[in-house]
């Protein structure tokens, strides 16, 4: 990742807040306000494509729960599909080559740079800070004409659901020894999980939402050499157990497994997302991928079942 990257931008002259800036009643409501914050900024600056760095902390350092963060944001502004993202693998290699460590307007031109090489209309920055509430999330639209802060938005995630694993409080005080707990054997990783020669591809999580199910993955590189990874659009889809096919557009996966692929170094993964639409009068919740493989394998294939979906939101749930 990039060292400490962007403790500056969050010294640049801050601008309002947008109505989004209250704390939400839960994770999804949060990330919504977040993306929602976002899209209205990027719209009054009438911008289209998005490139989304990894939150930092309240000391500007890059940690694990930066880069979840960041990751759902980009892949939540994505559904909405008002916007597009630059791909996190692109962006980052990028910022590597230029050397380019602080979007900040002493770095401006090699900001501007950096942004024609991605085609990124704006940066989008967070930093986060711990309350007692939950951790509090501030988004801001970097320009990369003078790489200075156009809009913020504000909201507060609580620690619990998709963060709750980040802040576990389950270790021993300083100074105590640790309990020795009873060791189990380990939960399966993800809901379901395909290896072969190269590659291991683990199906981390799937949601439904707005006609849409969303399927979050993990792909690992176990070889000691460089590996691609591109799948073919309409033929990478999802069956449900009533037999409807669910498949991938174009517009909802332009950053997508499928449309720009993945390149990963050796034994190092990433993590990828898929996002699929309902046919008509479908309503699945448990699911099949088959998946067509056109690098590093061409033309290979492999299914992964049993895929069990979170069912939609009722519409009482729903923030209007």
């Amino acid at each position: 990742m990039i060292g400490p990257l962007l403790l500056l931008i969050s010294l640049v002259l801050p601008l309002p807040f947008s109505p989004s800036s209250w704390a939400a009643a839960n994770y999804e409501d949060s990330l919504k306000q977040l993306a929602e914050g976002v899209t209205e900024g990027a719209a009054k600056a009438k911008k289209q494509r998005l490139a989304v760095l990894d939150f930092t902390d309240s000391q500007g350092d890059p940690t694990p729960v930066g880069q979840f963060l960041a990751e759902e944001l980009g892949t939540q502004i994505m559904v909405a599909g008002e916007l597009t993202t630059v791909d996190r693998t692109l962006l980052y290699s990028t910022l590597k080559k230029m050397q380019l460590e602080h979007i900040d307007p002493p770095n401006a031109k090699a900001v501007r740079r950096a942004a024609k090489a991605i085609r990124a209309d704006l940066f989008v920055s967070g930093t986060y800070t711990e309350t007692p509430e939950g951790l509090q999330v501030t988004v801001r639209l970097i320009t990369p004409k003078q790489a200075q802060s156009i809009s913020a938005t504000r909201t507060t995630f609580p620690k619990t659901g998709p963060l709750s694993t980040f802040f576990n409080k389950d270790a021993p005080l300083p100074g105590t020894l640790p309990v020795e707990q009873p060791k189990e054997p380990a939960p399966p990783v993800g809901l379901g999980t395909h290896r072969n020669d190269a590659y291991e591809f683990i199906v981390m999580s799937i949601a439904r939402l707005n006609g849409r199910v969303k399927l979050d993955v993990t792909v690992a590189n176990h070889t000691l050499r460089d590996l691609k990874l591109l799948c073919h659009l309409q033929n990478t889809v999802l069956k449900d157990e009533h037999g409807s096919v669910w498949y991938q557009t174009v517009e909802q996966n332009r950053e997508g497994l499928c449309t720009r692929g993945v390149e990963l170094s050796p034994r190092r993964k990433q993590r990828a997302v898929f996002i699929f639409t309902q046919p008509p009068d479908a309503a699945g919740s448990e699911f099949t991928l088959s998946f067509h493989e056109q690098l590093p394998r061409r033309d290979a294939s492999f299914i992964i079942d049993g895929l069990k979906g979170e069912p939609a939101p009722s519409p009482a749930a729903v923030t209007p």
